[in-house]
């Protein structure tokens, strides 16, 4: 790696003060780190919602929440050079994978990362398209595993997914419908086709009180839509079934908005009245949050290996106009938002 060799990083100056594109210096790669040269990073709506602030509380404890901070979860691109014990990756590698909540994300040029939670990008891929996929899938996986399914169980399962048609819900459609689940998708109208397209077995309308046509029959239920919601959708679970997860939970609110003990108080009591309105002898309750998994990434490495589960790109700008992204994914346009350096 060249001495004093710069990156550029889209810098969140402040909450909702915008973004700057800064130069600054690369770092050599620790052990167990690899340095990638971007080929792209995606926007998630985590990144539209920190860049406003949230979240600052209980992530300043990972040390992600000071401002300034590049955001970005999900990356794509060329292996630049390699930290000591960092397996098998060389320079010139092609991969894709993901990095924690950090101040120092993926919107760059230039990005370290744990070799362990990068996965080499197979052939026949586009390479920008990758970097839409593993943040998004790990956290589905997560939480379709908080629910207490896997590819062992789920055969035959009914399951519900609300908000079915984003990222989240797409890639779990996705993935259940491939294990022989039968799933049923809440989603607005315009997006049946991609529901049934995706692996839906049945599509309810979420503008139109869904709740009221749905009963007690399903066997795990995930929302990826709304927090409102959540009591509604442990409603539709039957007895003994095995579990719900959320991954729009108020954990991060309820800290920014309440402090330490009370937003503590309040998640605590947020748990327990959702907990308490599950029906008798179900297995599972869980708030979701997205953090890297081998499990999931080995999941994804096998997903993207055969062709199976993708999502749509509906942009790619280029850093200095990386607004556009954010406005993208603000505005709930269709289509993953990327982020190109170049």
């Amino acid at each position: 790696m060249v001495t004093n060799a710069i990156s550029a990083a889209l810098t969140c100056v402040g909450p909702g003060d915008g973004f700057e594109v800064r130069r600054v210096l690369r770092r050599k790669p620790a052990a167990g780190e690899i340095e990638v040269a971007v080929a792209a990073a995606s926007v998630n709506p985590i990144d539209v919602r920190r860049a406003q602030g949230y979240g600052r509380r209980l992530l300043s404890l990972v040390g992600a929440g000071r401002f300034p901070m590049v955001l970005g979860n999900d990356v794509a691109g060329t292996v630049s050079a390699v930290g000591n014990n960092a397996g098998a990756f060389k320079i010139g590698d092609l991969v894709f994978g993901v990095k924690p909540p950090s101040v120092e994300g993926t919107h760059a040029s230039h990005v370290l990362v744990k070799a362990a939670h990068m996965l080499s990008a197979p052939r026949g891929w586009d390479l920008q398209a990758l970097a839409a996929l593993p943040y998004s899938f790990v956290t589905m996986w997560l939480a379709v595993r908080d629910a207490g399914l896997t590819r062992q169980n789920a055969a035959g399962k009914k399951v519900l997914i609300h908000g079915a048609a984003g990222g989240l819900g797409t890639l779990a459609l996705q993935m259940l419908s491939r294990w022989g689940s039968q799933v049923t998708a809440i989603a607005r109208p315009p997006d049946f086709a991609a529901c049934r397209q995706a692996g839906a077995a049945e599509v309810v309308d979420s503008s139109v009180k869904p709740f009221a046509t749905l009963s007690r029959a399903f066997d795990a239920t995930l929302n990826f839509a709304a927090w409102e919601d959540d009591l509604s959708l442990l409603g539709c679970l039957r007895g003994g079934a095995l579990g719900h997860a959320t991954t729009v939970h108020p954990l991060l609110a309820n800290f920014d908005e309440l402090g330490w003990l009370r937003g503590a108080l309040k998640t605590f009591s947020d748990k327990r009245s959702h907990r308490a309105a599950l029906p008798k002898g179900t297995q599972n309750y869980a708030w979701t949050a997205f953090r890297p998994d081998a499990a999931a990434l080995q999941e994804l490495r096998q997903s993207v290996e055969h062709q199976r589960d993708g999502l749509s790109i509906g942009l790619r700008t280029p850093l200095a106009s990386a607004g556009q992204a954010f406005d993208h994914v603000r505005s709930r346009q269709r289509g993953r938002a990327l982020i190109l350096p170049e």
